[in-house]
């Protein structure tokens, strides 16, 4: 079973250098939510990115990382 685990940050955490926005972490593979800080831990790096539902969307330039909840919220579709 695949287990993601799941934190809120009041504080974002540094993107790692040279790496896209929103990866925070490499060992262990860590992807932050920009709107409410959530942090989503995963086991490698592609099960916590494709896993973790904190997503880019790229309309209109739009580029901040986001989970389901705030992409709803500032964007008005959980899509």
């Amino acid at each position: 079973m695949i287990a993601l685990k799941q934190e809120i940050l009041l504080v974002p955490m540094p993107d790692l250098p040279g790496i896209v926005h929103g990866l925070v972490s490499l060992d262990p593979p860590k992807v932050q939510c920009d709107g409410c800080g959530l942090v989503v831990t995963g086991e490698s790096l592609a099960q916590t990115v494709l896993l973790s539902g904190v997503r880019f969307d790229f309309r209109d330039g739009y580029t901040r990382r986001l989970c389901v909840d705030c992409r709803a919220l500032e964007l008005g579709s959980a899509a």
